[in-house]
Formats: structure tokens, C-alpha cells, sequence
């Protein structure tokens, strides 16, 4: 590619590091001298002077990128000014002059001064700045050397401009003829600031004396101001400008690409063509106009997202739930928000409709419990007759511990609730302390009394009533409801949510209150004084704001949208994760994936429209979806109102600390119940509103506790007690006191709702697990290994099957891990909800294994083979989860076992029969018939041509999916030939390991190796490879897995096929030379087949 006089040389530069990039992109790096070089070649014999003065100044004899632009632009510049007409003196813009740290080394070098010595322009003129002949101040190399360290000389007169920043602004000819508009940005790629004359174009400002710009007529030009410019492309997509400069006398807008490239940006110049990206989203395009790139975009006045914002006191205000300026202030003394410094909060309307009051009377403060759980206060209140929350609560009680002030608040639809979530409070606090509770301070309110105070006595808490009349002995709990409701005022008058969201936004302040500043405590916040671990505030949000949440694959087609418009309503209960609200479906969503618009509410999502409704105490929301289309099947038709139900949206697990890495920390305290609400146009006979509560996680709770908050919880109940019916029946344990020495194991429930294949009435199911994590090695386990079957043999007994057409039948065994025998002595504490009155103090001693003891696996498989064994089957010695009988007519049976997954295959079917009777006598079974899918690997069968397929197209996808590899280009081979991966390509810096840290190599490889181990043993070479580097993968490594990804990509559907030979094995093996670069090792390999497939 040659250079053209006349052209822009900015131009073919741009084309060349497009050329470039397009042959990383195919996995051929260049290096940055050989472009440098290729660079050089490409200009006419006109330039050779300064090929040659480049090439001999570069440091060390290598010569790179960096220096080549800058001496080529600085030469295209010179000759343009030499041979500029009279019209330059009406050019009065473009580009900075610095327009890179190496052309400004490069222009004031010695040897840049050499290269320009013939034309003898500054040969007789005095440098102001060194007082030496050849240059002036602006090439001067001790200027800039001490502009870069930024020091200023104060004796200089240079142009006037000694005491502040000068921006050179550098003539370009084509900018004269350039017809723009006030909407036109021009794109320079040698600019380092962006610059606009338009005041009203800053959505943030800040006046000041910045410096001055030398305009392309020689004039300086003073900047008066700089801020943020928020554009809206042309496209729509909001795109936030930082640290702009306003020039009044600019005559055109510019955008710098270093300054975009430096906030993460990708800027691409292709065929006159501009395109802005960052990462898969196209933020902006121009295109080329007189040699010069332009683009349009208006002015924005919104700020983009909270992922872009800075971060003002007014929004920080907001996303603390409205807290006081002086514990802001404490935090920002504190430094533990970033860009919150001097506070000074303006009149908050939402602050003032939420919190004025009276003038308060003087108060001492009061002495604090020496200890948590010293003393905890509690007090029940009703924030509104009239109006119940979402999940039909009419009250909410709040629980304070005195030394720490950590809150815990619960909603309650009825007050004689308050002694059941006293219960869970107690259950919490005391197993995350150690310690019991000593005493509760509360009113003289009914529901203290009765059974509440009957409990506190039989577990030796002492309660503390205040005098009748008196509420000023209960303060704390008092000022604390108070606080709450005001916080839950200025809640909902900011986010312009109806008076029925009062449940979500008193979780969201009870949350943000236990991480704010207290003054008893120093200011210091609960949630420190109670965990003991510094608290984060990078997950907070403005409550009731939009955002945008991402909605996963199986949710949606390829053409649907990624996104959908929601409202923030809090902070994920129990679990990881942002709370949403969805207006146009009415259903409540859950989900860490999501932008955030900080400054817009539920009004800008969809337009309010008020609808009349029936019930004063369940106000509707006022909005309507634009094309509601609502089916309903059976005696739910009569349901005018859409289902809300709360679903997952890619949540991922979390560890404990994850609050210190910015992701939002699990909420203590009882769910707000969620119910119906939206348009009401006539009443259901069959169910009360108030029966619509009680939201969880899909629907499946996550503890007992939230089980019986559910609004199935009389069918969870009746889950529950068929798993104890079963345990009884099974005699998997009896009660007994616990020995002195011995420790008794915790267990948990773990609850699953199932649908069928037609997605009829759903099953719910419950199960006992044990918390085996804590058993001990040599008292509660010996031996935990046991055996599963091998996929070579699964493969061999398919292959044998299509080629002498035998019968392959499926089971499960149910509860398998129930019927292994246990050999130590292991006791277990009774079970949540169902001890045994009288004998609550005893604890069950286990004599069969259950569903987490770490032998439960062993001792099932020991029982199944004992039972085998009594049948007349034999294991084989090379896989013993691979039993056979021969009959004495010739006829075999082979069963395959994988935990509790099977594989019968024979050539008679009554003796296959024969056989699930006597499996069905030993343990519960299920027949599933025809096998159809074992391990996720799908099984096709033709028996009219004796083939059978094993394919795992479906594993394969989700493998694609899980690390962004679905929608890549597929290429052909496993791993291509330009791949040489070495032990040298791992991370050598610990920048470039801290970035390894975040790809997930292992994981990656390991979801190949299931797919190379089952299916696919076409990709055997190319995963071994890539495996050597598991433990300090690098760039090219992760680049090689990506290929192999690439490959599954477009061959996702092939198969593994049996039945196109005879029965009989055939093996074929091979070596390479010195294959493994770093040990010069040879690798070899093998391949067995059997009825035409591979099995090993």
C-alpha cells in the first residue's frame, strides 16, 4: 500500500493499523517494529531524508510505531506550511499540537531538529526559553522536559502566555471548506482534550483560567472553562464527553480519540468511514467529509448512567436513602466513597415531604449495653390504616440491638405474627453471635403478651415493659420507627411509586440505615460494630430508579431484546443481587445484571395512566402495558389480573465477602410479601386478593423458615412430612439421647418445585439433608470413595448393542443414597419443624445414610452391589460398576451404574424385566424405558439400520453460551497450525496476571474435557494441549481455547455413531516429533473403535 502525495497522511496511517488489526483479529500478530517499518516503505522517494533520519535515531537501533507518526506528521505539517496560500490565515482550529507523548519527543528531539536543518526556517531565530539559535520555544527540548515534569518558567514572554497551559492548535487546510452545523463533532485522532465554544452544551461546568490555544492563524485563544458534554449519537445512544474545554473563539466542536481511547473506547477508521465502540455496543458513527472525519450528535441534558456519572453529593444522597448531611459528611471525612468529598446538600422537596417536624426538646443520649444482645428493643407499627404493602402487611416491627444499633425489620399482616418472626430473629441473631439473648425492652402493646411473654420466659429472656403512658422509656425503638417512615416518605416521593410499595422501600431503609454513620456509636454504622468488617457502599442505588436488566438467553429469541425497562425496588433477600419491579409484565425479577438511569423513575419507564380501582386499601400502580394480552387455562380464567412472579435473571453465587468487591450483601430480615395488584376489573371468586403473597426465588424457598412463609406453605408442609414418612418407613434413624463425647451433625431442608413434560400442576418436593461439611475423619467417615461408570464402557456396551441389536433399557433409583447401611456412629440434630414434644433435647441417631454424609455415596454403592451380587451378576475387573450375567441359554445382561443412573442392555426382554422386579423388591425404582439420555449425552437410535448416535449438542450450547462463544465465528480444525504455545507466553508481570485472574481458563477447559471424555474425542489433541498450561495460562493460551470453542461452535451437532462395522475392536495409534516446545517431548496417542465408533 503506497502513499499518494496530497493525501492525508493521517488517513493512510489509519488504514494501515486497520489492516493490522484485521490480521490479529485472524490470530496474526505483527510486531510494532515490522509495522513501523512497512510504514516507512510505503512513502515516495520524496521522503527519503526522513526515513533516514528516523531510522538512525532510534534508541538501541529498533525503531517503533510511536516515533514513525510522529516524524511523518510532523513532516506532512512542515510541508504543508511551506507551500500554504493565503487562506491560512483564516484557518482557526484543529488539533492540539501534542498529539502523542512520542511526537511531542519527536518534534523537539535533536534529531527531529536535524531532519528539518536544510530548510534553515529557525536557523538564525533565539530560542526565549534555552537563549540558543536553530529553534524556538515550542521545539525547545529543556521545555518541554520541564513541562512534562510541570514546572513553568516563570521568565519566559513567549506569545504572552508564560503563566498558563498552551494548547498549539496545528493548521489543517480542509477544516477552511468544511460546512458544519451546530450538531457536527469533528473526530481528530491527534487531539489530547475535546473542545466546544457552546456554553450550554455542559451538563456539568466549572469556570476558570485553563490555559490558552494557539490557533491555526497564529492568534491565542484563552480556555475559559472545562466540564462534562453529554451527547445523544445519532443512533441514540447517550455518550458522556469528561474533561471538555471551552473555547469560546473555537469555531467547530472536537472530539479526541486519545481521550476516548484512554476512558476504554475503540475507535475504528475504515473505508471513510468512523465507529466508536465499547465492547459489543456501537456507540457512534461519522464519516469522512473533506479529509476530516465528522459526527452527529445533539446534546444530551441527562447524565448517561450511574456507571458514568460522577458521583455528586445530590446523587449519593439519594442512593443513601436520603441520609442527613451530617452522616454524609462523616463518610466523606472517612474517604469510603469515592468522589464524595466537601458535602453540602442543597433544600431536598423529598427530604422535606418526608422528615420536617417539630422543634425537638433537648436530650441527653443515653448509655449503650455493654455487649450485643445485652439488651434489644422492639416496638410494632402501622405506617397507614388504609394502605397494606404489596404482600398484604398492614404492620412491620423492627428489633434493635442496643450496643450495636443494628435493625432488623419484618412485615407483618397480622400483630399475633409478632411472636413467630420474634422466633426467626432469635434463631438468627443468636447462631450468628454465640450469644443469647438477655432481655427485650418493649411497650405494653397486646402482642407482647400471651404467648409472647409465656415463650420469653421458658427460654430465660427477661422482658422490660414500659409504664403505661409512657413511650419515652422505649424510645430508641420508637425514633427508630420514625426514622424508618420518614425515609419511607422521601422513598416513594422520589420515585413517584404508589403508597402499596412501602414494604419494598422500608427494606431498602432499613438496609441503607444499618450502614449509615451513628452517633452513639461514633459514627461508626451498625452493620461495622455488629460483623466487624469494613462496610461498602460501591453496590448502592437510587431506590426507585430505572434500569435496564438484561434478560437471559432461554427467556428470549435471537431477535428479541437483551433488556428490559424496570424500576429498582431494593436489595436481594438472602441472596446476591438488585431487586426490580417489572411495570408492563407485573412481575418482580431479581438479578445482578442491569444499568442503572439514577435520575429517571417509574414515569419515564412507561406513561402514567391512572386506573380506577374497587379497593381503597390496595391502590393500583397506574400503569398499563401498551398491548396487554393475558391467558389464562381452567378455573384461573376468571383472573383478569396478569400473575407476578419473581424470577432469576443470571444470578450468580457470590462468596461471603463478596460485599467488599461492590456486589450487594444479602438482606437480614423477613421478605416483603409480594401480591397481585395492576388493572382491577372484577373480583375472583375463587381466591382473595390477599392470598396472592409471599413471593420467593422462582417460588422455591430457600429455608425452612421461608417455607413457611410461602404461600404454599401448607403444601410444603405436607412435602415435608412425606420426606419423614419415608425416613420413618426406611428406619433411617431413632431418637436417643446424645452421649457425653459425641456431637450431633446439623441438617437442613432443601425444597424443589417440579413440573412435568406438559407443565401441568406442579410437585413440590422436599428433602432432609445433612450438613456433612462438618463431619470429622477417623470418627463420623473412614472410607468415601465409590466408584461411577466409566464413559468407555458406556460407549462399548452402546456400540455392542447397535451392531447385534440388543435391548438398552433406562431406570433411576429413588433416594439412592437412603438404602447404603452406616457402619459409625453418627448422631444428627431433629429436624427443623418436626421435633418430637417432650423430647425436644434428644437427637437422632442414624442407622441408615441420608443425602449429604460424606459415605452416603459409598455405602450405596456397597448395598447395590451386595444386591447384585444375590442376583448372580458379577462386576468386571476393569470397571466395577459394570455387572454381567450370562444365563445358560446363552443369553447376557449387562447393567451400568452411575450413582443412581442405569443402563440395561441384553437380547431378552422378559429376563431384562425379570431384573427391574428384583431391583424394584430391593429399592424404590423408577422405569424410564427406552434409553434415551445418560449424563447429558443424548442417544438416537435407528434399528432398522443397527446405528446408534451419542451427540451433546445441548451441552455443548450452554458450554458456549457460559463463556460469550455462542454467537463466534466457527472455524474448521480443532486447533490450527499457527498456534505454537510455550510456558514463555505465560503472564511474566503481575499486571498481566492480575488479568489472567479474571479469564476462566480452567473452567474452560474443563467443559471441554466432559465433551472430549463423552462425545467428542475429535478434540483430544487440541484440549490436552491447551491443558499443560492450566496453571499460569496466558493470552496466546486463552486465545487457543477460544479456537477450540470456535470449532464446537460450528460443528455442535455432530455425533459419535455405532453400527457401521462389525463387532470388533480395531486400534490405530501414532506419535508426533517433539511436539511439546518447552520439554522437546514427542506426544503419542491412540484411538479404539468398535462397530465402526470410538470408545476409547
Amino acid at each position: 500500500m503506497k502513499y499518494k502525495e496530497g493525501k492525508s497522511l493521517a488517513d493512510h496511517l489509519n488504514e494501515i493499523q486497520g489492516i493490522v488489526d484485521q490480521l490479529s483479529g485472524m490470530g496474526i500478530k505483527m510486531e510494532d517494529e515490522v509495522v513501523a517499518l512497512l510504514v516507512l516503505a510505503s512513502l515516495p522517494e520524496s521522503w527519503e531524508t526522513l526515513k533516514i533520519s528516523l531510522t538512525n535515531s532510534a534508541k538501541d537501533g529498533v525503531i517503533n510505531m510511536e516515533i514513525v507518526k510522529s516524524g511523518v506528521l510532523n513532516e506532512e505539517m512542515r510541508k504543508r506550511s511551506q507551500g500554504a496560500s493565503s487562506s491560512s490565515s483564516q484557518s482557526d482550529l484543529l488539533t492540539v499540537d501534542s498529539r502523542s507523548k512520542g511526537r511531542s519527543e519527536a518534534r523537539g528531539s535533536k534529531q527531529r531538529g536535524k531532519s528539518r536543518g536544510k530548510s534553515n526556517k529557525f536557523a538564525n531565530i533565539l530560542c526565549h526559553h534555552c537563549k540558543e539559535k536553530g529553534h524556538i520555544r515550542r521545539f525547545c527540548p529543556k521545555f518541554r522536559n520541564e513541562r512534562k515534569k510541570g514546572k513553568r518558567d516563570e521568565n519566559s514572554d513567549d506569545d504572552g502566555a508564560n503563566s498558563v497551559d498552551e494548547f498549539n492548535i496545528v493548521y489543517e487546510e480542509d477544516v477552511v471548506n468544511l460546512t458544519t452545523q451546530e450538531t457536527s463533532w469533528v473526530v481528530d485522532s491527534g487531539a489530547t482534550i475535546h473542545v466546544t465554544s457552546k456554553r450550554d452544551f455542559f451538563s456539568s461546568y466549572t469556570p476558570g483560567d485553563f490555559g490558552v490555544v494557539r490557533m491555526g492563524n497564529g492568534n491565542l485563544s484563552k480556555v475559559i472553562g472545562k466540564g462534562e458534554v453529554c451527547l445523544e449519537t445519532m443512533n441514540g445512544t447517550k455518550l458522556l464527553l469528561k474533561d471538555v474545554r471551552h473555547v469560546p473563539e473555537m469555531r467547530l466542536n472536537l472530539i479526541s480519540v486519545d481521550k476516548l481511547d484512554e476512558e476504554g473506547y475503540c475507535n475504528t477508521f475504515h473505508n471513510g468511514q468512523w465507529k466508536l465502540t465499547r465492547g459489543s455496543l456501537v456507540l457512534a458513527k461519522g464519516k469522512k467529509l473533506s479529509k476530516l472525519y465528522v459526527t452527529e450528535a445533539k446534546i444530551s441534558p441527562e447524565i448517561v448512567n450511574s456507571a458514568e456519572n460522577g458521583d455528586t453529593i445530590e446523587l449519593w444522597h439519594k442512593r443513601l436513602g436520603h441520609m442527613s448531611e451530617k452522616s454524609m459528611a462523616k463518610l466523606a471525612q472517612k474517604k469510603v466513597i469515592v468522589g464524595l468529598d466537601h458535602v453540602h446538600l442543597k433544600k431536598c422537596v423529598d427530604c422535606l415531604a418526608g422528615k420536617q417536624n417539630r422543634v425537638a426538646f433537648k436530650s441527653s443520649i443515653p448509655s449503650r449495653a455493654k455487649n450485643v444482645l445485652d439488651l434489644v428493643h422492639s416496638d410494632l407499627c402501622e405506617p397507614d390504616v388504609n394502605v397494606k404493602s404489596l404482600g398484604g402487611a398492614r404492620y412491620f416491627v423492627t428489633f434493635i440491638d442496643d450496643h450495636s444499633r443494628k435493625t432488623w425489620v419484618y412485615t407483618l399482616k397480622t400483630k399475633d405474627q409478632a411472636l413467630d418472626v420474634f422466633k426467626q430473629f432469635l434463631a438468627l441473631v443468636e447462631r450468628e453471635t454465640g450469644k443469647k439473648l438477655k432481655c427485650i425492652r418493649i411497650d405494653n402493646g397486646g402482642e407482647y403478651k400471651g404467648p409472647f411473654a409465656t415463650f420469653c420466659k421458658e427460654h430465660g429472656i427477661r422482658q422490660q415493659f414500659t409504664p403505661p403512658k409512657t413511650p419515652q422509656l422505649n424510645g430508641l425503638a420508637k425514633r427508630m420507627n420514625r426514622t424508618l417512615l420518614e425515609r419511607v416518605r422521601c422513598l416513594l416521593s422520589h420515585s413517584k411509586l404508589p403508597q402499596s410499595f412501602w414494604g419494598e422501600a422500608l427494606l431498602a431503609a432499613f438496609y441503607v440505615w444499618n450502614r449509615s454513620p451513628s452517633v452513639p456509636l461514633k459514627y461508626d454504622s451498625p452493620e461495622k460494630v455488629w460483623t466487624g468488617k469494613e462496610v461498602s457502599y460501591k453496590h448502592l442505588r437510587v431506590f426507585g430508579c430505572k434500569a435496564f436488566v438484561h434478560i437471559p438467553k432461554d427467556e428470549r429469541s435471537k431477535l428479541d431484546s437483551k433488556t428490559r425497562p424496570c424500576v429498582f425496588i431494593g436489595y436481594g433477600q438472602n441472596e446476591f443481587g438488585y431487586r426490580f419491579f417489572d411495570p408492563i409484565q407485573k412481575k418482580l425479577i431479581r438479578s445482578r445484571d442491569a444499568v442503572f438511569i439514577e435520575n429517571e423513575t417509574i414515569e419515564d419507564v412507561v406513561a402514567r395512566k391512572e386506573v380506577p380501582s374497587t379497593d381503597a386499601s390496595q391502590p393500583s400502580l397506574g400503569l398499563v402495558p401498551p398491548t396487554p394480552a393475558l391467558t389464562e387455562v381452567g378455573e384461573e380464567a376468571q383472573h383478569d389480573q396478569p400473575e407476578i412472579v419473581e424470577q432469576d435473571a443470571h444470578v450468580e453465587v457470590q462468596p461471603e465477602d463478596a460485599d467488599d468487591d461492590g456486589q450487594p450483601p444479602a438482606i437480614e430480615g423477613s421478605p416483603v410479601q409480594m401480591t397481585r395488584f395492576g388493572r382491577v376489573t372484577r373480583r375472583s371468586s375463587r381466591y382473595p386478593e390477599t392470598e396472592y403473597v409471599s413471593l420467593t426465588d422462582g417460588g422455591e424457598p430457600e429455608s425452612f423458615t421461608e417455607a413457611m412463609n410461602d404461600e404454599h406453605k401448607q403444601r410444603w408442609i405436607e412435602a415435608m412430612q412425606d420426606e419423614m414418612d419415608s425416613l420413618y418407613e426406611n428406619k433411617t434413624f431413632e431418637l436417643v439421647k446424645l452421649p457425653k463425647g459425641k456431637r450431633a451433625l446439623k441438617n437442613k431442608w432443601v425444597f424443589k418445585i417440579k413440573h412435568d413434560e406438559h407443565n401441568r400442576q406442579p410437585r413440590l418436593k422436599a428433602r432432609l439433608v445433612v450438613k456433612g461439611f462438618s463431619q470429622r475423619k477417623g470418627i463420623d467417615f473412614d472410607e468415601i470413595f465409590s466408584p461411577v461408570v466409566k464413559m468407555t464402557s458406556i460407549r462399548t456396551v452402546l456400540g455392542l448393542a447397535a451392531s447385534l441389536n440388543l435391548e438398552v433399557e433406562q431406570m433411576d433409583v429413588k433416594t439412592a443414597f437412603l438404602h447404603g447401611d452406616l457402619e459409625e456412629e453418627i448422631y444428627m440434630e431433629q429436624q427443623e419443624g418436626f421435633k418430637k414434644e417432650k423430647k425436644e433435647d434428644y437427637v437422632c441417631r442414624l442407622r441408615k445414610s441420608l443425602y449429604g454424609l460424606k459415605q452416603a455415596p459409598r455405602q450405596w454403592y456397597k448395598k447395590f452391589e451386595s444386591v447384585m451380587g444375590e442376583q448372580g451378576y458379577m462386576k468386571t475387573t476393569s470397571d466395577h460398576c459394570v455387572f454381567v450375567k450370562k444365563f445358560p441359554d446363552g443369553d447376557f445382561i449387562i447393567l451400568l451404574l452411575y450413582v443412581d443412573d442405569m443402563l440395561i442392555a441384553g437380547q431378552n426382554v422378559s429376563k431384562i424385566n425379570d431384573l427391574k422386579k428384583e431391583l424394584s423388591k430391593s429399592f424404590a425404582m423408577k422405569d424410564l424405558g427406552p434409553a434415551k439420555q445418560i449424563l447429558g449425552v443424548r442417544i438416537v437410535r435407528d434399528r432398522g439400520v443397527k446405528k446408534i448416535w451419542l451427540s451433546q449438542e445441548k451441552y455443548i450450547e450452554k458450554v458456549l453460551q457460559r463463556f460469550n462463544m455462542d454467537n463466534a465465528k466457527a472455524v474448521s480444525c480443532p486447533l490450527a497450525n499457527h498456534f505454537t504455545l510455550t510456558s514463555k507466553q505465560s503472564p511474566s508481570t503481575e499486571k498481566e496476571k492480575a488479568e489472567m485472574d479474571k479469564i476462566p481458563y480452567a473452567s474452560a477447559v474443563g467443559s471441554l474435557m466432559y465433551a472430549m471424555v463423552c462425545t467428542r474425542p475429535d478434540i483430544a489433541h487440541a484440549v490436552g494441549v491447551v491443558s499443560r498450561f492450566l496453571s499460569k495460562p496466558g493470552k496466546e493460551h486463552w486465545e487457543a481455547v477460544k479456537w477450540i470453542l470456535r470449532y464446537l461452535r460450528g460443528s455442535s451437532k455432530m455425533s459419535l455413531c455405532f453400527g457401521d462395522g462389525e463387532p470388533v475392536l480395531v486400534g490405530y495409534t501414532d506419535a508426533d516429533m517433539a511436539g511439546d516446545v518447552d520439554s522437546m517431548r514427542s506426544t503419542s496417542g491412540y484411538l479404539i473403535t468398535l462397530s465402526g465408533g470410538a470408545i476409547s
